[in-house]
C-alpha cells in the first residue's frame, strides 16, 4: 500500500519502507499539491503556481512527472497513480493513504467540536498520533508565491483542525483518565499559544494530577502572554482563580474551544 504524509516532513512509503524523494523541491511540491488537491489539475495553473516562464515550466512540468512516475505508480503493471493528457494531471489516490485527508475526513473542513462528538476515542487518539507535525514541514519556495501562499493557507487549516482534534480529544479524556489526556493538552498549547481555552485545560490537568507548581507557571506565562497580545484572558483568568484559592485537586471542568481567529505570531505581515 502506498501512504504519502504531508503533515510534517513530506514522506513517501509503499507498505511501510520509506522511499527516496526526489531531490529537486519543485518536483517534491508538484507531488504535494497534486496529493492535496485530490482532483485534476490544469497543466498551465500547475507551470504558473511552480515555475517562471524562463525555465521552460512545460518541459519542467514533464521532467518532474517523469520522476513521480518512477516514485508513486505501482510496480509490476499495476496501476498508474499520475495520470496526464494534455491539459490536466492529476493523482489517483484509490488504495492510497494519505494524512491530510485522514485528518480532514475526520474533523471536516470547518474545523468544528460537534463534528467529532459522535467519533469513537479510539479514533481520535489514532489521529492526534498520526499528525507529524505542520503541513509540508520545511517544504518552502518563497521564489514561488502562489505556492507559498497556498501552502500557508493550508497550514493554517491544518493548524485549525490539528487545534480542534486535540481541544476534543483532551476534553474527552481528562474526567477519567487526566494522565493520557496532558501530553494532548500540552500539543494544543504549543499549537493555539493565544486560546485561553487551551491553557485553561492544560492548567486544571495539572491541578488534578496534583502539579500545581507547573500549573502555575502556566498561568502566569498565559496571561502574560495574553495581556502582551491584548487578549482576555477569559477562561484562563478563571482557571488561575481556581487554583489560588481550591485546598484540594481542581475537578475536571475541560471546554476547550480552538480560537483560530485568536492573533498569530507565525503568519506573514502584509
Amino acid at each position: 500500500m502506498l501512504t504519502i504524509r504531508l503533515l510534517g516532513d513530506l514522506a513517501v512509503l509503499r507498505a511501510g519502507v520509506p522511499l527516496p524523494l526526489p531531490p529537486s523541491k519543485k518536483t517534491r511540491a508538484l507531488l504535494a499539491y497534486l496529493v492535496a488537491a485530490a482532483r485534476p489539475q490544469r497543466r498551465e495553473r500547475l507551470c504558473n503556481l511552480l515555475w517562471d516562464v524562463p525555465d521552460d515550466p512545460r518541459g519542467a512540468l514533464r521532467w518532474s512527472l517523469s520522476k513521480l512516475r518512477a516514485l508513486v505508480d505501482e510496480p509490476d503493471g499495476g496501476p498508474a497513480r499520475t495520470l496526464a493528457d494534455r491539459e490536466t494531471v492529476a493523482f489517483v489516490s484509490e488504495g492510497a493513504a494519505c494524512d491530510l485527508h485522514a485528518l480532514r475526513d475526520l474533523v471536516g473542513t470547518r474545523a468544528s467540536a460537534a463534528a467529532l462528538a459522535g467519533a469513537p476515542t479510539d479514533s481520535l487518539r489514532a489521529m492526534a498520533d498520526t499528525v507529524g507535525g505542520m503541513f509540508l514541514e520545511g517544504l518552502d519556495l518563497p521564489a514561488q508565491p502562489d505556492f507559498q501562499a497556498w501552502c500557508l493557507a493550508e497550514r493554517e487549516d491544518v493548524r485549525r483542525q490539528h487545534a480542534t482534534l486535540l481541544g476534543v480529544l483532551s476534553a474527552r479524556l481528562a474526567p477519567d483518565a487526566p494522565e493520557e489526556a496532558l501530553p494532548y493538552a500540552r500539543q494544543l498549547v504549543e499549537l493555539d499559544t493565544f486560546d485561553p481555552g487551551a491553557r485553561a485545560v492544560l492548567v486544571r490537568l495539572l491541578a488534578r494530577l496534583n502539579r500545581r507548581e507547573e500549573a502555575g507557571q502556566h498561568c502566569e506565562t498565559g496571561l502574560r502572554t495574553l495581556q502582551e497580545a491584548g487578549i482576555p484572558a477569559g477562561e484562563l483568568s478563571r482557571a488561575a482563580r481556581e487554583l489560588r484559592t481550591a485546598n484540594g485537586p481542581i475537578p475536571p471542568q475541560v471546554h476547550a474551544t480552538p480560537a483560530p481567529e485568536a492573533k498569530r505570531t507565525d503568519l506573514p505581515a502584509s
